[in-house]
């Protein structure tokens, strides 16, 4: 009121009175340039959304949303390193492997037995099936002779050699 006074009855924004009003009418200010700009910053992107903090000029809300983007992976980062070291804790410290005569080791047992059962009975359907669907062999393809074993393999490079150096004057 003095200011207006001492201005003739002129009306004086909070933003001309240096304190916590005059901040915040200038960062609204801000705010509301920079999303003026940003609609421009739109138009020239053929339509596509253009973040606050992406925008061309900086304002609160560009600054607010990097803060909280750089929190947000700083927070998963940290999740993550929590996960994998407690995965490791109980990994290396598993009940059913520390006492599985327990009662937290009997139920893990039990617990990861009947989860696997299914998948143990899928694969075995699976395997039946495939051998369901394969042609059937004939006598001939069932009657190959194998190949020699490695001993053979040697005694017989042996014998060669042998009849070699027999041979040699």
């Amino acid at each position: 009121m003095d200011q207006s006074r001492k201005r003739g009855g002129e009306a004086v924004r909070p933003i001309d009175v240096p304190g916590p009003l005059g901040e915040f009418e200038r960062y609204v200010g801000d705010i509301i340039r920079s999303e003026r700009q940003r609609v421009k910053d739109r138009e020239l992107n053929k339509g596509k959304l253009v973040r606050p903090k992406d925008a061309s000029i900086t304002s609160g809300l560009g600054e607010v949303e990097r803060k909280a983007v750089e929190d947000w992976e700083t927070l998963q980062n940290e999740e993550k390193q929590r996960l994998l070291s407690l995965r490791r804790f109980l990994s290396e410290r598993r009940p059913m492997e520390a006492d599985r005569e327990s009662p937290l080791g009997v139920t893990e047992a039990f617990t990861v037995a009947l989860l696997k059962g299914p998948k143990l009975v899928a694969k075995v359907a699976d395997r039946v099936t495939e051998l369901l669907k394969s042609e059937e062999l004939e006598t001939k393809d069932l009657n190959l002779t194998l190949p020699p074993s490695e001993d053979e393999d040697i005694n017989e490079d042996t014998q060669k050699r042998k009849k070699k150096d027999d041979q040699l004057p």
